[in-house]
């Protein structure tokens, strides 16, 4: 019985070891994990913060003419990815006009990195949900 405990802690502390020598750190040596994390201690952030999100949404959103012509207005909500290394990955539109999804999907993919959430002092994925509202002039 004893020889069954010891082996049992003894395979107990490989493995613990093993997922502690397999952590990764990125160029300054900060952790960083393979986790998709939904909430975070940082969140992400566009890099610049709000006032330079507003302007690459100005120079990057086009409305579409036949939502001009429909006079369709509303709020589109967009969730990706934020990966690691700032990257925007599996974009998609989860509420919203539909015949403004794609204007919403196009100006995300030609965004800069971003700066990546950290969770315990570490780099991580992270979902981020944002609401983008589409007004026409009056």
């Amino acid at each position: 019985m004893t020889r069954l405990f010891i082996c049992c802690l003894f395979l107990l502390t490989t493995n613990v070891s093993k997922a502690q020598s397999s952590q990764k750190r990125d160029s300054t040596g900060v952790e960083i994990s393979d986790k998709t994390f939904t909430l975070v201690e940082v969140e992400s952030t566009f890099p610049g913060g709000n006032q330079a999100w507003v302007e690459f949404l100005g120079h990057n959103l086009i409305y579409p003419k036949k939502a001009v012509r429909k006079k369709i207005e509303g709020q589109v909500v967009a969730r990706f990815i934020v990966d690691i290394d700032g990257s925007l990955t599996d974009i998609e539109v989860v509420s919203g006009p539909p015949e403004l999804s794609d204007v919403v999907i196009n100006a995300l993919k030609k965004s800069p990195a971003w700066n990546p959430a950290y969770q315990n002092g570490k780099k991580v994925k992270s979902y981020k949900s944002l609401p983008i509202n589409f007004k026409l002039p009056d």
